[in-house]
């Protein structure tokens, strides 16, 4: 059964349709690379499909329950988001700001305990950030605290995760960090979705990928057969795929 699945989600902003009727199941145990240009609606999708953005028609399912009967703590405990701004503005220490992915699991007057607490370091330390439990969100640099927010989603320790543009504000090791970390998570069994611009990410660690374009899903049957043409067609502009050692491969934009 699918941890996650879409039915004919639709969202309209304005006067646009920006999402036309959306189809996708996440699986156990797989990584799914949403890309798309500016604008497709990768966010928006990624917000109705956890709850906290607007969805004018369709279900989600979570788990095979639907979205709309469950509470938001019981929400929380299934699907952890790590949005595409992660600014923070209230001066917690970053271990308070993580220990917050722990509340959802705990009862409604339940203190947190040292078992949450241990949760949250090792979700720190998974992100390289285990010296920084002290320290104030609102002084970590952009990359820290998107690191932070992925150790937040982290504690939660739910079997969904939806993360948007994860690595932006990363350094190539520290995305490369990430990835790695994804792929241990998909090992354990979770389904993971997360909207990236670059595409050599997701040939590279995604299982699936899926393009947004004119508010429809595309997706290649298989990673291996995204080509110039596919990539031609979404993003409106010419691409070269080239072919590395190691069977990997890179696409670049043509001027």
């Amino acid at each position: 059964m699918s941890l996650l699945s879409l039915k004919g989600v639709r969202v309209t902003l304005g006067s646009r349709e920006v999402l036309k009727g959306i189809d996708l199941q996440v699986m156990p145990g797989e990584v799914i690379a949403l890309l798309g240009p500016n604008g497709s609606g990768k966010s928006t999708l990624l917000a109705a499909t956890a709850g906290v953005g607007r969805r004018d028609a369709g279900r989600v399912l979570v788990k095979g329950d639907d979205l709309d009967s469950l509470s938001r703590r019981e929400v929380a405990r299934r699907v952890a988001v790590v949005p595409q701004q992660t600014g923070f503005m209230m001066p917690f220490t970053v271990m308070e700001t993580v220990l917050m992915g722990r509340f959802p699991l705990a009862g409604r007057f339940a203190r947190l305990s040292a078992g949450d607490r241990l949760v949250a370091t090792q979700a720190l330390e998974a992100v390289d950030l285990g010296s920084f439990g002290e320290r104030l969100v609102t002084d970590l640099s952009g990359g820290e605290a998107q690191r932070v927010a992925i150790a937040r989603a982290l504690a939660q320790q739910t079997d969904i995760l939806l993360l948007d543009e994860p690595v932006s504000a990363l350094d190539p090791r520290h995305a490369i960090a990430v990835f790695r970390l994804l792929d241990v998570l998909r090992k354990e069994g979770k389904g993971i979705l997360v909207a990236l611009h670059d595409i050599n990410y997701a040939l590279r660690f995604a299982d699936r990928v899926v393009f947004l374009k004119d508010g429809l899903l595309v997706e290649p049957p298989s990673p291996r057969k995204v080509d110039e043409v596919l990539l031609a067609e979404i993003f409106d502009t010419p691409w070269s795929l080239e072919e590395l050692s190691g069977g990997f491969r890179v696409a670049f934009p043509l001027a």
